[in-house]
């Protein structure tokens, strides 16, 4: 089909220890800055030490290694950390 995707085409990165009140649009929207962000979501389940998680699928591999980069410098001031 024409303007589908393979999901092997997307890249998910994962962010762990998200803030209590943040909506996915907003996840959504604070990676965008990073390159073409497909979707994000935050999972209802919490991690090991009760912080909540999600994902944020990108169109491209370069996107996803940007958003990594750049918010790992971030990291302890937006309270956020990035993984593959």
């Amino acid at each position: 089909m024409k303007g589908i995707r393979a999901k092997d085409e997307y890249v998910s990165v994962f962010v762990n220890n998200l803030p209590e009140g943040m909506h996915w649009r907003w996840l959504k929207q604070l990676f965008e800055y990073h390159g073409k962000v497909i979707d994000a979501f935050i999972l209802n389940k919490r991690n090991i030490r009760g912080k909540r998680f999600g994902c944020v699928r990108y169109a491209n591999i370069n996107d996803a290694n940007k958003a990594i980069n750049r918010t790992g410098i971030l990291a302890s001031k937006v309270a956020y950390r990035c993984q593959f």
